[in-house]
C-alpha cells in the first residue's frame, strides 16, 4: 500500500501538478491499468450470474395451496429491477459528472436505455398477475391492462424464447403474454394443455409446455 502511494506521488510530481490538485488525481484515474476495468466488469458478470440463479430458483418457492393457481412475480423480481435501474442510472450520472474521453452521448443513451429496460420488472411485480382455472386465464399484464382469455377461444399458443414469455391469442385477437419469471407456471401449462384446442398450440412449443407442466419451466436467461 505504501509503495502504491509513493508511485502515485511520483506520478503526480512528474505531471507538474500539486498532490492536492484534483486534476492530478483525475489523470491517475484515467490512466489506471486496463486490467482494473476488466476485473470490475468480470466481477459484475459473476454477480449477475449468481443473481440470475437466485431469480430462477425463486420461482419455485413453496406457496399455500390456495395460491397454486395464481401467477405472480417473486420478490426477487422487484429486487433485481431496482438494482439494475439504480446501477445503470448511476452509471449515466457518474459518467457525465466525471467526464473522460470515453463519455459520449451514445454511452449515456445506452446506460439510460438499460435503466429504462429494468422498469417493466418493477411495474410487473406490482401489477402483473394472472389466475388460471379450468375455463380461462384472467388477470392483468405488467402495464395493468386487464385480460380474460377462455381456453376454448384460443387461436394460437406459442413460446417466444427470445422474449421469455408464452403468447396466447384468441379468435377475436385478444393477446396475453405470460412471463417465464412468474410463479405458478406448472399449473398454467397443465390447465392450458388440458383445455385449449390442440390445433391452437404451436408444435415447436408443445414440448416446452409439457416440460413446464412437469415442473421444468424455461430458463430465465438461456
Amino acid at each position: 500500500m505504501i509503495s502504491m502511494i509513493r508511485r502515485k506521488g511520483r506520478f503526480v510530481a512528474k505531471s507538474g501538478h500539486s498532490a492536492h490538485d484534483p486534476r492530478a488525481w483525475a489523470n491517475i484515474v484515467q490512466n489506471r491499468a486496463w486490467w482494473i476495468t476488466l476485473l470490475q466488469w468480470t466481477l459484475w458478470g459473476v454477480l449477475m450470474l449468481i443473481i440470475a440463479g437466485w431469480l430462477g430458483k425463486s420461482r419455485f418457492r413453496a406457496r399455500p395451496a390456495s395460491e397454486a393457481r395464481r401467477l405472480v412475480h417473486p420478490s426477487s423480481t422487484l429486487i433485481i429491477g431496482l438494482i439494475c435501474f439504480a446501477f445503470f442510472a448511476g452509471l449515466a450520472i457518474v459518467s457525465n459528472v466525471f467526464r473522460n474521453q470515453t463519455t459520449t452521448w451514445w454511452t449515456t443513451a445506452v446506460f439510460i436505455g438499460f435503466a429504462l429496460m429494468s422498469l417493466p420488472m418493477v411495474s410487473g411485480f406490482f401489477l402483473e398477475e394472472y389466475e388460471v382455472s379450468e375455463d380461462a386465464l384472467s388477470g392483468r399484464n405488467f402495464a395493468g391492462a386487464r385480460k380474460h382469455l377462455r381456453w376454448s377461444d384460443l387461436r394460437a399458443v406459442r413460446y417466444a424464447p427470445l422474449m421469455k414469455w408464452f403468447r396466447l391469442e384468441t379468435q377475436s385477437g385478444n393477446v396475453a403474454r405470460v412471463s417465464v419469471m412468474l410463479m405458478g407456471l406448472p399449473e398454467f401449462a397443465g390447465l392450458l394443455l388440458q383445455n385449449a384446442p390442440q390445433a391452437a398450440i404451436d408444435a415447436g412449443s408443445l414440448d416446452v409446455l409439457r416440460a413446464t407442466a412437469a415442473g421444468n419451466p424455461p430458463s430465465i436467461w438461456t
